[in-house]
Parts: C-alpha cells; sequence; structure tokens
C-alpha cells in the first residue's frame, strides 16, 4: 500500500480485511472480542475503520 494513501482510507481497507478474514473463519465479532478481551464495538468499530489499531 503507497505511504501517500490518505489514513481514512488505509483505515477502512484494513478494517474490511479483518471483517473478510473474521467471516471467513465463521466467528462473529463477539467471539472475536471475547478472544483479545476487548469490547464488540472496538471490534465494530476497527471493521468500519472508525477506529485505529
Amino acid at each position: 500500500m503507497a505511504s501517500n494513501v490518505n489514513p481514512t482510507v488505509r483505515r477502512r481497507r484494513l478494517g474490511q480485511e479483518l471483517r473478510r478474514l473474521r467471516e471467513l473463519k465463521g466467528m462473529t465479532a463477539e467471539e472475536v472480542a471475547e478472544r483479545l478481551l476487548v469490547s464488540q464495538s472496538k471490534i465494530s468499530r476497527l471493521e468500519n475503520g472508525r477506529r485505529s489499531i
């Protein structure tokens, strides 16, 4: 990914990829949150590009 890409675009792309991988594994956002010891809303914000890592 080019470094001149807008940070918002990068966050959204990352979120899309995280969701794609989660769904590929057949996991819910709640299951991922439990494994990572974070809230389900944090997973949602990450996947929607509203939160950076």
